[in-house]
């Protein structure tokens, strides 16, 4: 997966070209330290403008790729109307331009803490024409309060850095202000599955319905020394892969994520949980069934089940 070219110029050509290559290196390490490192601290990490950008170059194309990877899962199953989304936790708008690259043009509202951020995001959404509309919030998650209302909120890379006593209550205030659709992804580690998991069971509780990734409602069969987590393959333009300090033309980002409608929905049979076995003659695959998670083998004599199994991968729904 690209990041769109459009975003990738704006921000190599428009925002990031004035300054140094050792500066932008410095503040992408330091950055990936500070978000390593302090998950569910509720600190504050990052506060300045040539760390946001910065973060805009190192993390943008792979935040924007998990959520569009999410999201495409999601909206398979939510047979929703989508007009009003809201990106909370926005950071600099990838998941912003994920939807936006997935619905087109709609009513995009960013919520997001840090000036730094907003800043940059407003800037980068500044170079495109239909994004140039989008509005900005300075908005503190767990004290705000959203005066409307939308269809679609999508909330990426941000409940791993609430406090843990803070996360069901904002979890609690995003499902009241969402009439549709709520979206959440996280990083692909155990500690954010678990928050993942949690909000799982809170929001079954309070009458939510599963969209993607599970397959039902029943108690999550993940084993408590296990965890969920699926990955998407992001292309890394010259710079970034400079910054990465990487030989690869690509990086795999893992994550974790959770899709809930307002409304019943039709979920997919059996979601791939592991990247499948593939054997001469025959694959195996981990999935999750409404029937707990089962271990399948499909070869040469299921036909055309066989075939099309052979170009799934982990997070792939399966026909069974």
């Amino acid at each position: 997966m690209n990041l769109p070219d459009e975003l990738d110029q704006i921000i190599q050509n428009k925002i990031a070209n004035n300054k140094s290559f050792e500066a932008l290196s410095s503040n992408a390490k330091s950055i990936s330290e500070r978000y390593r490192n302090n998950a569910n601290s509720g600190t504050r990490l990052l506060t300045k403008s040539d760390e946001a950008i910065a973060y805009s170059l190192a993390r943008m194309p792979a935040t924007y790729g998990a959520v569009y990877t999410a999201l495409s899962s999601a909206l398979e199953n939510a047979d929703s109307s989508i007009n009003t989304v809201f990106d909370i936790g926005a950071g600099t708008g990838a998941g912003t331009w994920a939807a936006y690259e997935m619905l087109g043009n709609k009513n995009f509202v960013c919520y997001e803490r840090e000036d730094a951020m907003i800043e940059i995001g407003e800037k980068i959404m500044s170079h495109q024409k239909d994004l140039s509309s989008a509005e900005w919030k300075k908005f503190d998650i767990v004290n705000d309060i959203f005066s409307k209302k939308c269809d679609l909120s999508i909330v990426s890379y941000m409940i791993n850095e609430l406090p843990k006593e803070h996360v069901l209550e904002v979890i609690s205030k995003i499902w009241s202000a969402t009439n549709e659709v709520m979206l959440i992804v996280e990083p692909g580690t155990p500690t954010a599955f678990e928050n993942i998991k949690t909000i799982r069971q809170y929001l079954i509780d309070n009458g939510g319905f599963i969209v993607s990734p599970c397959t039902h409602q029943n108690i999550c069969e993940i084993a408590a020394d296990d965890w969920c987590a699926f990955s998407c393959r992001v292309q890394r333009a010259k710079l970034h892969k400079m910054l990465k300090e990487g030989e690869a033309p690509f990086e795999d980002e893992k994550f974790s994520y959770i899709a809930f409608s307002k409304r019943p929905v039709k979920c997919a049979k059996a979601r791939i949980l592991r990247h499948p076995t593939i054997n001469k003659g025959y694959s195996e695959f981990k999935v999750c069934t409404p029937d707990g998670i089962k271990n399948i083998k499909l070869s040469k004599k299921d036909g055309e089940k066989y075939k099309l199994s052979k170009k799934k991968s982990a997070g792939d729904t399966l026909e069974l």
